[in-house]
């Protein structure tokens, strides 16, 4: 994948702050100053998806967090690593906070990377850039729900390469908590992370 350091530095200083207040400030400084290497790293061995791919944020924004679990040698748990992510997203929620999935407005601006992904990911794309997102709309509860599935993904692929595949469930349970600061509840049933056929995005407002 072509690097983009935007979301690392976004999410660094959460990050640094939760492993401060865990093992200290010489510790945390050390961890952040070898994941930013190892983020490079990451996002160069990726594979590659399309540079103009809609969804290629999905992978950026979780390999930020795989970066210092792999930095400490996996002696930071998964549930620090989980930390660092909801302290991470909360970091930005007012940016979440714009989206009001109670409004039609906020319920199409939610769906609109995945319709735009949809169009962008034709048969010649996926000949291309075989192992990116295979999203389908199978299953929608009723027309005009905002709803949709993803069948295939590279995070959890490249996850189960890089032999952190215990940390897949904990990116699965951000959508529950980026959707609860956009206002709304995400009704799921499955993931991939979990042994699924798929990950259901149900979206509704959290006063519908």
């Amino acid at each position: 994948m072509k690097y983009n350091g935007f979301y690392y530095f976004m999410f660094k200083s959460p990050m640094k702050k939760v492993i401060t207040e865990k093992y200290g400030s010489e510790y945390a400084a050390k961890i952040m100053k070898k994941s930013k290497q190892v983020y490079r790293e990451l996002v160069d061995k990726a594979e590659d998806i399309g540079d103009d791919n809609p969804m290629a944020y999905n992978e950026l924004f979780a390999l930020v967090f795989v970066a210092p679990y792999i930095a400490s040698g996996k002696k930071i748990p998964p549930e620090t690593v989980q930390e660092m992510m909801r302290r991470s997203l909360y970091h930005i929620k007012w940016y979440f906070g714009k989206t009001d999935l109670n409004t039609e407005k906020g319920k199409a601006e939610n769906k609109k990377n995945i319709v735009k992904y949809t169009k962008w990911y034709t048969a010649d794309k996926e000949k291309q850039y075989p192992n990116s997102f295979k999203v389908d709309f199978v299953g929608q509860p009723y027309e005009g729900a905002c709803y949709y599935r993803i069948t295939r993904c590279p995070i959890c692929s490249y996850a189960q390469k890089l032999e952190v595949r215990e940390l897949m469930p904990l990116f699965c349970e951000l959508d529950e908590v980026m959707i609860t600061l956009q206002h709304g509840v995400l009704h799921r049933q499955q993931t991939l992370a979990s042994g699924g056929d798929y990950c259901d995005y149900f979206i509704t407002g959290n006063k519908e």
